[in-house]
C-alpha cells in the first residue's frame, strides 16, 4: 500500500467514525445535545441599559459555579461594550467585566447576558463548593455594620430580648428568624440595593433585602456567625429582581434562612446563588440611566426527542463538555478551535501557496483576535511587530548569543507595549483594549524570523512574508468569529476527526499551487513542460519552504 493511499484511508476512516459518534449521540440525546435537560435546568438573561459618558467600565453578576449549582453555558453581547468572561478566581463571586469597545462614541448601550444552569441541591462535591461551605475563620462574618453606635446597640437589646433564656445556638438563631420572619412586615422588592436594617427595624416592613440585613445584624451580635446571599428566585415567565437571603453557621454547617419567604433550614431548589456578601447584580463608571432586568425560563426537553433514561445516555450525557467548570469550558473551546486555524494555515500554504512565518503564529495570532470588534488591532499588532524589527537591526551590533538576545528582544517588546499603554492612557484612547491580547512570545518570535528572513532572502521578502501571514492570521480572526462553528465544534468535539482528516490528505498534496500557476504562467503557455522543468520548479519551491518554516 502506497502512503498516499493510507493517508487516503486513514482519512476516510477518521471522517467514518467521526460521523458515526455524531449520529450516535444526536439520536440517543435529542436536544440535549445542545444543553444537557435536567428537572433543574434554567435559562437566565440578565439585560443591562444604561448611557455612556466617558471611558466606561461596568461588571454585571453571574452565577456561581459549585456543587449545588452548574452553569451549563454562557454567553455576554454588546455591539458598544467588550465583554471579559467571568473568571473563578474568587470562589464567592463572578463578575463579566465589560469595557467601551475602541471608536465608539458616548451615548446610548445595551449589554446582554444569557446562561444555562442547573441547579441540584442535594450535590455538594466541587473543590468550590468545599470553599464555599468551609468553617469560618475565627471572627469571620461577626461584624455588626450600622451607621452609628447607637444603631448598633438597638440591634443588640433587641437581640438580647428575643433569646432571653435560649442558651443553644441553633434555638438562639431559629428564634431571631422567627422574629422577623413574623414582626417585621414584608414590602415588594422593587430591586436595585434595597433598604438597610436600622430602616427596616424602624418601619417594621422591609424588601427581602432589608429583613435579611436585619437578620444578618441580629445573629452577628449575638456571636453567631452569618453571611448575606444574593441570588435569584428562578421563577416561569417571570421578570426577576435580585433576591437576598441569610446562612448562619449552626451545628458546623451553614444554615440557610429566608425570612421573606418564609424559609428556614433549607431554601427551594429554585434558589440560584449569584454571590455571598452584599453585593450589586450590575455596577458601573462613567454611566448614568443604568438599568437592568433579568429573565427566567424553564428548559424542558421535548418529550418525544427526549425518550427514557438509559445508562447510555446517561454516559453520554455525562461526556458532554457542557459539564466542565465556565473556566475550562473556555480553554477547552480555544483549544478546539486551534485546529481549525491549523487546516486553514494548510490550506494556504499547501494548496494556494502563501507562505508565514511558522504555523502556530498566524494561528494564534488569529485566535487573539477572533472577536471580529478587535481585528483592526491587527494593524496595531504589525505596527510594534515593526518596531521591534527596528530593535533587532540595532541589537545586531552587538553580536549577542541567540538565547540572551531573545530575552532582550521580549525585554524591550515589553517596555515598548507599556510605553503604549501609558501614553494612550494619558490621551484616553482606547485602543490599549487590543495590547493584553498580544502573546509576548509570538511578537519576540516573529521579530526574530522577520529579521532571519530578511538577512537570507531580501528586505521585500520579508515584507511580503509578514504580510501574507497577517492576510492569514485576519482570515483565521473572521473564519473563527463565526459564533455557529465555534459552538459546533463544542457540541461534537468528535467533529476534529473531520479536520485531522483534511490535514492528512494535505499532508499527501503534490499538486501545483495555485500561486505557482501564476508565476510559471509563461512557461504554461510556452508548451508541454519537460521533466527537467518539474525539477527545477520542485527544488526551487523546496528551498523557499525550507526559509520561511518553523
Amino acid at each position: 500500500m502506497s502512503r498516499t493511499t493510507l493517508c487516503v484511508c486513514t482519512a476516510a476512516g477518521l471522517a467514518a467514525l467521526s460521523l458515526t459518534i455524531m449520529l450516535v449521540r444526536q439520536q440517543v440525546l435529542g436536544d440535549e445535545i445542545k444543553v444537557p435537560h435536567g428537572p433543574g435546568t434554567w435559562k437566565v438573561t440578565l439585560v443591562v441599559h444604561g448611557v455612556s459618558t466617558g471611558d466606561t467600565q461596568l461588571a454585571t453578576a453571574a452565577p456561581l459555579d459549585s456543587g449545588r449549582q452548574h452553569v451549563l453555558r454562557e454567553s455576554a453581547h454588546s455591539d458598544e461594550l467588550a465583554e471579559k468572561p467571568a473568571d473563578g478566581r474568587k470562589p464567592e463571586r463572578r463578575f463579566v467585566s465589560w469595557t467601551k469597545r475602541a471608536g465608539k462614541a458616548n451615548g446610548p448601550f445595551r449589554a446582554r447576558y444569557e446562561c444555562f444552569c442547573s441547579v441540584d441541591p442535594q450535590h455538594h462535591t466541587t473543590t468550590p463548593t468545599k470553599t464555599l461551605y468551609a468553617a469560618p475563620k475565627p471572627g469571620e462574618y461577626l461584624a455588626v455594620e450600622t451607621p452609628r453606635g447607637s444603631d448598633t446597640e438597638r440591634v443588640s437589646a433587641l437581640a438580647r430580648a428575643v433569646t432571653a433564656d435560649l442558651d443553644q445556638t441553633a434555638d438562639q438563631a431559629e428564634a431571631l428568624f422567627h422574629h422577623v420572619d413574623r414582626e417585621i412586615n414584608d414590602e415588594p422588592c422593587v430591586g436595585g440595593p434595597g433598604i438597610g436594617a436600622i430602616e427596616c427595624l424602624q418601619t417594621g416592613s422591609g424588601d427581602a433585602g432589608g429583613k435579611a440585613r436585619l437578620l444578618l445584624a441580629l445573629l452577628r451580635s449575638r456571636g453567631i456567625p452569618a453571611r448575606l446571599v444574593v441570588g435569584l428566585r428562578l421563577v416561569r415567565g417571570e421578570e426577576q429582581t435580585a433576591h437576598r437571603w441569610v446562612e448562619a453557621w449552626v451545628h458546623e454547617h451553614w444554615l440557610p434562612m429566608c425570612p421573606f419567604y418564609h424559609h428556614y433550614g433549607r431554601v427551594p431548589s429554585n434558589y440560584l446563588v449569584f454571590a455571598f456578601g452584599d453585593q450589586l447584580m450590575v455596577r458601573g463608571r462613567h454611566v448614568r440611566d443604568l438599568d437592568h432586568k433579568f429573565l427566567v425560563e424553564k428548559v424542558t426537553a421535548a418529550t418525544a426527542a427526549a425518550g427514557p433514561s438509559t445508562p447510555f445516555k446517561r454516559f453520554l450525557s455525562a461526556l458532554s463538555l457542557y459539564h466542565l467548570a465556565p473556566a475550562d469550558q473556555r480553554l477547552v473551546e480555544f483549544l478546539l478551535l486551534l485546529p481549525v486555524a491549523a487546516l486553514i494555515i494548510c490550506v494556504f500554504r499547501t494548496v494556494i501557496g502563501l507562505n508565514s512565518f511558522g504555523t502556530f503564529a498566524p494561528a494564534l495570532v488569529g485566535l487573539a483576535f477572533r472577536d471580529i470588534h478587535s481585528l483592526p488591532g491587527i494593524g496595531v499588532f504589525v505596527a510594534i511587530l515593526l518596531l521591534g524589527w527596528l530593535m533587532r537591526r540595532v541589537l545586531d551590533g552587538y553580536h549577542l548569543l541567540q538565547v540572551p538576545r531573545t530575552a532582550v528582544m521580549l525585554t524591550l517588546v515589553v517596555l515598548v507595549l507599556i510605553s503604549a499603554v501609558v501614553v494612550t492612557n494619558h490621551w484616553d484612547v482606547p485602543a490599549t483594549r487590543y495590547v493584553s491580547l498580544f502573546p509576548m512570545i509570538i511578537l519576540t518570535g516573529m521579530i526574530e524570523r522577520f529579521w532571519t528572513l530578511e538577512t537570507e532572502d531580501s528586505t521585500a521578502a520579508s515584507f511580503k512574508t509578514l504580510l501574507t501571514t497577517m492576510f492569514i492570521a485576519a482570515t483565521i480572526a473572521v473564519v473563527l468569529s463565526f459564533h455557529a462553528l465555534v459552538t459546533f465544534f463544542f457540541r461534537y468535539p468528535e467533529g476534529l476527526g473531520f479536520i485531522l482528516a483534511g490535514q492528512l490528505l494535505l499532508g499527501r498534496y503534490t499538486g501545483y499551487r495555485l500561486s505557482e500557476l501564476y508565476r510559471f504562467r509563461d512557461l504554461a503557455n510556452a508548451g508541454p513542460p519537460t521533466v527537467l522543468s518539474y525539477r527545477v520548479a520542485a527544488e526551487a519551491r523546496s528551498a523557499h519552504d525550507d526559509r520561511v518554516a518553523v
